[in-house]
């Protein structure tokens, strides 16, 4: 396997002085600093200034990306922080210079900006637990008080369209969106050219999400995504051996019949989301009471620094950004971990902080704070980015104008005979894998284990149970499955 080339530190230190006045010599300080998508190394000035220079990794969270498409991602971030620098207060850093292409002295695309003040507020949280003085839970509340603050800054910040930002001369615009429900997962090969925007109303906007989320269940790859058996979660489980006997176990389910990516789950969803669809008028506002504000793609603990007093001082990582429905803005952010929703102190914290900074303002369109719950799930469940898809559509469906109130799994069942999903499946049928090819993968994962055949045969007898009948697998049963000695087949697997 071919092996990342090493950046060229001298071209990178040799830019920077190129770029600084007055002239002053530099040096890179310490090592790489790996994130999930991008590499950054620190230039360090003489007199101590610091810059950064930030390219995306190979083996990051961006593998795989098309280079046009890194470009583009890069392009509207840079036009993202020269926009927020020019018409608003809220910290982020200033770009020094950028090249969106490998086109240059340093032979990779980049970014080189000014350092982030303090810390990441994940860094900072782990000094509040290590040494006390604050409770975790009133330093994430006063975080988040000010982040409603600076969500009131980004709603003042309007667009005519919901799309990525770019920038053009001295002009700014909007153009095709890059969010991460329409880029990551592979979603950028989806065919939907007409369906990137930029778009002009919420529904369009919706819709084109729901479609996504269509495109990825036709042609992509379901990852752990198992409609009717979540992936085991840590805080299901009494302690973190018990959460790993079924994890194991989970992986040994799946592994009989190729069931998630089988056309079976493939259709649940899919119909699922056919029902979901339906409530999109009930979260859109009016097409004549439409602008759009900007929007951080993802507000984590990573992203948003602080001082040693827990104030904001920088928000960094804009790469996915783009100008949003108010309602998405105004989610809650889920600051440790953006699969869990935020608890009702988060939501009180967030928009006691965005009312405070707001006081009298008429905020247009009006928007609900129950509404950006209800978005909340929409935007976990048609990224594919939640740990529980049943239990988001489960929720979602309470808002159905028709459905409400109804048994989930016998809805789907009933929807079966329906046209569209009858047409669906046949088209799921035969982009499924053959037999020989399914059986080929679950021997080679079985037979990967010294005791193979034990953990196949319990395997095959939670799978008769599942498929028995209709039920959505959760912390009961695999827990039973634990006590249970499946004729003697439980046992050590290696």
């Amino acid at each position: 396997m071919a092996t990342e080339a090493p950046l060229n530190i001298i071209a990178v230190v040799k830019l920077a002085m190129s770029l600084r006045e007055p002239p002053c010599m530099a040096q890179i300080e310490g090592p790489p600093l790996l994130g999930s998508f991008n590499k950054v190394v620190i230039v360090k000035f003489d007199d101590d200034l610091k810059w950064a220079f930030r390219t995306p990794r190979p083996d990051g969270a961006g593998k795989g990306l098309p280079a046009v498409l890194l470009c583009e991602l890069m392009r509207s971030e840079v036009a993202t922080l020269d926009y927020l620098a020019r018409y608003s207060s809220i910290p982020v850093p200033r770009v020094i210079h950028h090249s969106c292409t490998d086109v240059n002295s340093i032979g990779v695309p980049y970014i080189l900006m000014t350092v982030a003040p303090g810390v990441p507020f994940a860094e900072h949280l782990s000094r509040v637990r290590l040494v006390g003085g604050q409770n975790p839970s009133d330093a994430a509340a006063q975080i988040l008080r000010q982040l409603g603050k600076i969500s009131f800054d980004l709603s003042n910040l309007r667009f005519d369209k919901i799309g990525s930002l770019w920038k053009k001369d001295d002009s700014f615009g909007v153009g095709e969106i890059r969010a991460p429900a329409f880029v990551t997962q592979d979603r950028y090969a989806l065919s939907m050219e007409t369906q990137r925007g930029p778009f002009s109303t919420e529904q369009d906007y919706y819709k084109a999400l729901m479609d996504a989320l269509f495109g990825h269940v036709q042609d992509l790859y379901m990852s752990n995504h198992f409609f009717r058996g979540p992936a085991p979660e840590p805080a299901d489980y009494p302690d973190a051996d018990n959460y790993d006997l079924v994890l194991d176990r989970w992986n040994d389910f799946m592994a009989v019949g190729d069931k998630i990516d089988s056309s079976e789950n493939r259709i649940q969803y899919h119909t699922a989301g056919k029902i979901i669809q339906d409530i999109i008028p009930q979260f859109s506002v009016p097409e004549d009471d439409s602008s759009f504000p900007l929007g951080h793609a993802k507000l984590s603990s990573k992203n948003v620094f602080v001082d040693i007093n827990g104030n904001i001082t920088c928000i960094v990582n804009w790469q996915y950004s783009s100008t949003t429905p108010l309602g998405q803005l105004l989610m809650t952010p889920a600051l440790t971990n953006h699969r869990c929703q935020p608890s009702i102190t988060d939501h009180t914290a967030f928009r006691d902080g965005f009312d405070a900074a707001a006081k009298d303002t008429v905020i247009r369109p009006p928007v609900s704070w129950l509404l950006t719950e209800v978005l909340w799930q929409y935007m976990r469940w048609v990224s594919l980015d939640s740990y529980n898809d049943f239990g988001l559509f489960e929720a979602l469906l309470k808002w159905h104008p028709e459905f409400a109130g109804r048994d989930p799994l016998r809805l789907i069942d009933e929807l079966r005979g329906r046209a569209d999903i009858v047409e669906a499946r046949e088209r799921l049928k035969e982009g499924e894998r053959g037999l020989i090819e399914m059986l080929r993968d679950e021997n080679a994962y079985f037979d990967a284990f010294r005791y193979g055949a034990k953990i196949r045969r319990i395997a095959k007898i939670l799978t008769e149970r599942f498929v028995s009948r209709s039920q959505v697998l959760g912390r009961e049963f695999w827990m039973a499955s634990l006590s249970e000695d499946f004729g003697n087949a439980n046992g050590p697997r290696n």
